[in-house]
């Protein structure tokens, strides 16, 4: 499950073995981090986080493997395909095993499963509600194409606009993206959080 931090101030002197943030929470915030600023210093983020040389640099051993980052001497900047992925040409969603666009495919990376495709927003979280070692999840920006982090997205669910999957759920990245949009082509802007439960629970219905 995914968890919004507030990252610690740079003078923090808190103790690794007391933190109060878990491995993924700090690996998200890395890895936004990343994807803000264009490069981060190792030095920079153990003094920041307030834990060890070596911890970061598991950190970003896992960001890596995850496609997110890509490492560098003294830090890490962001992996090339890490802004603009596409979905290999042959994938079929995990979820409902259709054939998975490049225009409105979710990407996740699970501890256990590796990296899976869903063939829209819909469908990935379906997925992610049922997986508890999620590592990184991308979502297609409908607007601008540019995948973006699906636990910080907004979504617009029931549009007159189908994607995919029924009830449509449709992926921005701000919630400004969303309520413009929706606003010509209806639906209901939601949180990642909200749109999740609004999924699962239509889903019950249906059993």
């Amino acid at each position: 499950m995914h968890h919004k931090q507030t990252l610690m101030p740079a003078n923090s002197q808190q103790s690794e073995s007391n933190h109060p943030f878990s491995a993924e929470e700090r690996q998200h915030a890395i890895g936004q981090l990343v994807q803000d600023e264009g490069r981060v210093v190792t030095q920079k983020l153990v003094t920041r986080f307030g834990v060890s040389r070596m911890t970061i640099h598991r950190d970003l051993d896992a960001l890596a493997a995850a496609g997110l980052v890509r490492k560098v001497r003294g830090g890490a900047v962001p992996a090339t395909d890490a802004i603009q992925p596409a979905a290999p040409r042959t994938a079929t969603c995990a979820m409902c095993n259709l054939p998975v666009s490049d225009r409105s495919v979710m990407m996740i990376h699970s501890r256990s499963r590796g990296k899976l495709c869903a063939c829209c927003p819909h469908c990935g979280l379906m997925m992610l509600g049922n997986l508890d070692d999620v590592e990184a999840a991308l979502a297609r920006d409908f607007l601008f194409g540019r995948m973006v982090n699906a636990f910080d997205a907004s979504y617009v669910i029931d549009a007159d606009v189908r994607l995919c999957c029924v009830p449509s759920t449709i992926c921005f990245a701000t919630a400004a993206d969303a309520e413009r949009f929706q606003r010509g082509f209806g639906g209901r802007v939601t949180t990642y959080a909200t749109a999740q439960a609004l999924l699962h629970a239509g889903h019950r219905k249906q059993l």
